[in-house]
């Protein structure tokens, strides 16, 4: 019987051992993006996706109010640009935006164009974790994803081809002709609703961004685990972009896991929260119950 018993005991021991060693070599889910190199090719040229992000943005300011507040416009727009700047696509005309809306959001759209909902800015809780959100979405026009989403959506039918898209900034379509393209792209989702993978490189790519710039890389895990917490306690406040996301709690296991892998130490040094975020969250106005909502044309 003791024999047996021991021999249960070993063969449980060996399989934890064989658990930890598994979960240790398990595959880094940023591997795959280290390498890449990220360029226009085979999408519209800078200089057309800079005019399309432009019309976009015409149409984004039909559909949602924005902040009027001069302080935390450029308060926010001094975090992005500083991260914008230590991206891998510091030469663009970044710009961001505060949308007046309760929901927990934000996205990008093409040219450097970035929006945060005042519902987000509200759930952080320092910076890092504002920064962290900005530079996710940074993330995202660094690696093309709306172009991405564009190019596959003509593949399959669903919206005009890549030369029509540039035939129309170029001028061969009338002005109104461009805002409904750009009406359609906010629609279908093409410019905001990314894959989980793309989701998982502007994450990667935001983490990295974020520790360039001088952040405590602990942001991006903290702001994870609020998003985690609210999704659980409060899920119709989380809008639907940040909806289609992976879970946060994977977000902030693949952050912890490239801290430790790649950027020891990071999340223990660097800025954390400001005297200036302080100032700008208790002057946060509160977002409007209704936010001023126009259905796009087309």
């Amino acid at each position: 019987m003791k024999s047996s018993i021991g021999y249960q005991v070993l063969i449980t021991f060996a399989l934890l051992g064989f658990s930890l060693v598994n979960t240790a070599f398990a595959q880094n889910p940023y591997d795959k993006f280290r390498e890449r190199r990220y360029s226009n090719e085979g999408y519209l040229s800078e200089a057309d996706e800079m005019k399309l992000g432009d019309q976009v943005h015409a149409e984004v300011l039909k559909q949602m109010r924005l902040v009027q507040d001069p302080t935390i416009n450029n308060y926010v727009t001094s975090i992005g640009r500083k991260l914008a700047r230590n991206s891998l696509r510091p030469n663009i005309s970044w710009q961001f935006y505060v949308i007046d809306d309760k929901s927990v959001n934000a996205f990008a759209t093409l040219g450097g164009k970035v929006y945060v909902h005042t519902g987000l800015l509200a759930v952080t809780q320092n910076e890092a974790q504002l920064a962290s959100v900005l530079g996710h979405e940074i993330g995202h026009i660094v690696g093309r994803h709306g172009l991405e989403n564009v190019k596959r959506a003509n593949k399959y039918g669903t919206l005009a081809g890549i030369a029509q898209i540039a035939g129309a900034v170029l001028g061969g379509r009338t002005g109104a002709s461009i805002g409904e393209l750009a009406g359609n792209l906010i629609a279908g989702g093409y410019l905001m609703k990314h894959s989980r993978d793309a989701e998982r490189e502007a994450d990667y790519l935001g983490l990295y961004e974020l520790d360039r710039s001088g952040y405590n890389t602990a942001g991006m895990v903290q702001m994870f685990e609020t998003l985690a917490k609210i999704s659980q306690s409060q899920p119709n406040s989380v809008g639907s972009i940040l909806a289609s996301h992976p879970p946060a709690t994977e977000r902030a296991q693949n952050t912890r896991r490239e801290i430790g892998d790649y950027l020891k130490g990071t999340d223990a040094r660097g800025i954390l929260n400001t005297n200036d975020y302080n100032r700008i969250k208790g002057s946060t106005p509160m977002p409007a119950d209704k936010p001023r909502r126009v259905r796009p044309r087309g």
